[in-house]
């Protein structure tokens, strides 16, 4: 599997359920950068609205120009 975040490998690992003293949570976890994922982690950022666009302006745009010239 490879990692969303910097592309590296992601191997699986168990981990302990934080909510229950017995359970075991099987996910994956990236060698490179340490991003750990699992069923739980999945399904809250599927649930979750996608991320704003962000509002930087573009190099060369005439918003970008506009500001070049009050300056």
């Amino acid at each position: 599997m490879q990692c969303l975040r910097c592309k590296g490998l992601m191997i699986a690992v168990h981990m302990r359920d934080l909510s229950s003293q017995d359970d075991i949570v099987y996910g994956w976890r990236c060698l490179l950068c340490g991003e750990t994922t699992d069923p739980g982690i999945e399904a809250n950022r599927v649930s979750h609205c996608p991320p704003v666009r962000s509002r930087a302006r573009v190099p060369g745009s005439p918003a970008a120009r506009l500001g070049k010239l009050r300056a």
